[in-house]
């Protein structure tokens, strides 16, 4: 009754004899498992469903026992008898399963084995029939430990090709589900997902995103076994936009003032935005909002003169209003400064975007003579003659007249979408540039437009995800109150 039997080693998807199984997967051509078992001298077999075992990962086991095996038991020791599955560990077997042995001699029965998570080398299996204190009938089984392997090489990683990954996933196993995620906002995100051929290769591929970001591949946990993923991978823009400081840079100054001027130009910004618009007594000026407002002190100086519209104060009036302690106490005594005072201090150092504030009102209605006369007698004419001048304006039917009067001065059309196609077949016939709003802008419009011959600056852009969503544009410019913000989209910091 004591008697041992070598039994049929070999996993069910390979059908390789026990024997033959070396420490590594072998590259042999597998035999099928009905020739496998004709070779077999045991008469119980063990089975798994892998031929390799990832550290942490759950494999399922089969084992039957044959009659003959137990035919020295009686019936009595056979129902009370199991079948065991055991692990080798160090010197001694433990057990890690068991079913009636019953059930064993009418059918294949299951186990369920998970590899501890620090395996390495070969984990060692076996099976006995175990009654009382005696066990009868080993099968046995090794599984070589392999690492899980992930590769993949990228293809072009520019912003405006396809996102391409040529992976390989190694040990195989069927259905695991690979995915090529993007970094935003602090947190992986799946981009695509597939699966790798019975070779564990895939090549996946989807549309990046339009801006700079990071991209990985990743290899989904799989019965246990961890999720692993490769080294990052960052895509960049083939074509950077330009900047345009927003009123001058509003964003760390109070804007449309000489502070904020000289604070743009300190950041080396190459161009800037102000809003231009005349004073009572048809001295132009650089104030954005048709009321003084918002951004001086005119309340207080001149409290019975509301509602405090530029058109009603001469320049004399104001020049006393202080324009900077609303933005902050250190900016207390700026001023709203004279289109000659923004350009000398300006000095040609950046390009001027000079937008023309309805001229469609009373208050601004002669604002085209008065740019005429500085162009042709002022600062003015000096900046445009440089090529440093773009005037702009929602008012397209000004710009035009502007245009046909000013033929060698840039004329960008300010709107809030991106025009049509038959806009555009207007405009281009007297503008250079369109200047839409960003947020109600396409891709395929803005590249439309560049196919007319107009170049684009899209407005008003100034958190990190509203940059990321004007990159995606591809516009030629940007305009935002925060210049220094596109550095971060341009260049995202490596994930931790």
């Amino acid at each position: 009754m004591g008697a041992v039997s070598v039994l049929l080693l070999a996993p069910v998807a390979y059908g390789v004899p026990a024997a033959a199984q070396p420490d590594a997967p072998s590259a042999a051509q597998p035999t099928t498992a009905a020739a496998a078992a004709a070779k077999g001298a045991g008469s119980a077999l063990l089975r798994a469903s892998e031929r390799n075992v990832i550290p942490g990962e759950q494999v399922s086991l089969s084992a039957k026992v044959k009659k003959k095996s137990v035919k020295r038991l009686s019936p009595k020791e056979r129902r009370k008898a199991k079948v065991v599955l055991q692990r080798r560990a160090g010197k001694s077997w433990r057990a890690t399963g068991k079913v009636k042995l019953k059930r064993a001699l009418k059918r294949k029965v299951s186990f369920s084995y998970a590899a501890p998570a620090d395996a390495a080398g070969t984990i060692r299996l076996r099976t006995v029939v175990k009654v009382g204190k005696r066990q009868i009938k080993v099968a046995q089984l090794r599984l070589p430990v392999a690492a899980q392997q992930l590769s993949a090489t990228p293809g072009a990683l520019v912003t405006s090709a396809p996102l391409e990954f040529a992976t390989s996933l190694t040990p195989v196993r069927s259905g695991r589900e690979l995915s090529v995620q993007v970094y935003k906002d602090g947190a992986w995100a799946p981009l695509v997902s597939g699966a790798a051929d019975s070779a564990g290769n895939a090549a996946l591929g989807g549309q990046a995103e339009g801006y700079p970001a990071w991209y990985r591949v990743s290899a989904a946990e799989f019965n246990g076994a961890p999720a692993m993923a490769t080294e990052p991978v960052r895509t960049t823009l083939d074509k950077v936009p330009g900047l345009i400081a927003h009123r001058a840079g509003a964003g760390t100054a109070p804007e449309q003032t000489l502070a904020a001027v000289r604070q743009a130009l300190a950041a080396g910004v190459p161009s800037m935005e102000v809003d231009v618009q005349l004073t009572k007594d048809r001295q132009p000026v650089i104030l954005h909002d048709a009321t003084l407002a918002r951004t001086t002190n005119v309340e207080e100086v001149f409290p019975d003169r509301a509602p405090w519209n530029l058109a009603d104060f001469t320049l004399a009036e104001v020049r006393t209003l202080d324009a900077g302690s609303w933005f902050g106490p250190g900016f207390t005594g700026q001023r709203v400064p004279t289109l000659d005072e923004l350009l000398t201090a300006i000095g040609g150092r950046a390009h001027l975007v000079l937008e023309v504030k309805a001229p469609e009102l009373p208050g601004n209605d002669q604002v085209d003579e008065v740019l005429a006369e500085q162009l042709a007698t002022g600062q003015l004419g000096q900046v445009a003659a440089a090529g440093k001048l773009t005037v702009s304006s929602f008012n397209a039917g000004w710009l035009e007249s502007f245009a046909v009067a000013h033929p060698d001065v840039p004329v960008g059309v300010l709107s809030f979408g991106a025009p049509s196609a038959a806009q555009l077949d207007v405009w281009r016939g007297w503008a250079e540039q369109i200047h839409p709003n960003f947020a109600l802008s396409q891709r395929a419009q803005l590249a439309d437009a560049r196919n007319r011959g107009l170049t684009s600056s899209v407005w008003t852009v100034n958190t990190v995800a509203q940059f990321r969503a004007a990159v995606a544009l591809g516009p030629d410019r940007i305009i935002t109150d925060f210049p220094a913000r596109l550095a971060e989209v341009l260049d995202p910091p490596r994930p931790s």
